[in-house]
């Protein structure tokens, strides 16, 4: 759903089902029912407010931020999904750590090198308990299916050859929630070289990989590089 304001009178909700909305309408059993929504505020960049101070940023903001539409892609919209913590008190959120990132993959047409499990960890500053709220349990890992596949993980949807995983905490407690990813590349020939290496270097391949929380919705990206040879 998108907000787009024409003029300072009239503001128009843009409202569309996505496409798994969509598919599910169209079963027409009655099982289609809307018991839920979320807001996001994908558009704004809150570094304005740390430029300007909060009145100053805050008048910029709603002034001069464009509104996205709505998609019915449901993995572009509402990435920044807007939230209410109960506990007022909160003057910091938690945040997301990778260890073990960038990966490199090596001799990928042969026998190819193994890669250190990827860490994500869900942290508060200063050890400082998560809020409730935000405390993932379950995160949805998205990698380009063409080249590196999640190990031991069942991919639960596949857009425009993007694999979709869900991935439980392997630890979990009031104040950090654990998270493991072991990534493994794809069988690859040297066609696949050819057709996706990169512009500059036809023996390497760069694509990328993305942890986003369940609950909390923070996400982080980072890359992934496949090499033809070691």
């Amino acid at each position: 759903m998108g907000f787009l304001q024409q003029d300072t009178n009239n503001i128009i909700l843009d409202a569309v089902l996505t496409n798994e909305g969509r598919r599910r309408l169209a079963a027409n059993d009655g099982s289609f029912r809307v018991v839920a929504f979320s807001l996001g505020d994908d558009e704004v960049d809150y570094s304005i407010v740390q430029k300007f101070g909060r009145n100053v940023g805050r008048e910029k903001i709603e002034k001069n931020t464009p509104i996205f539409e709505a998609l019915t892609n449901a993995t572009l919209e509402s990435r920044s999904r807007l939230i209410t913590i109960a506990d007022s008190s909160k003057v910091s959120l938690a945040t997301y750590t990778l260890t073990n990132t960038p990966l490199t993959f090596n001799n990928v047409t042969g026998t190819p090198s193994t890669q250190p499990a990827v860490s994500a960890t869900l942290q508060a500053p200063n050890s400082a308990d998560i809020p409730s709220e935000i405390q993932d349990s379950v995160i949805v890992v998205s990698a380009d299916r063409r080249f590196v596949q999640v190990a031991g993980a069942t991919p639960f949807q596949t857009v425009n050859n993007v694999d979709y995983y869900n991935i439980v905490a392997k630890s979990r407690d009031a104040t950090t929630s654990v998270f493991s990813i072991t990534f493994s590349p794809k069988t690859l020939i040297d066609q696949d070289f050819t057709i996706y290496g990169n512009s500059t270097n036809k023996t390497q391949i760069s694509t990328f990989a993305t942890i986003q929380g369940r609950q909390s919705g923070l996400s982080k990206t980072f890359a992934i590089t496949l090499n033809k040879t070691t």
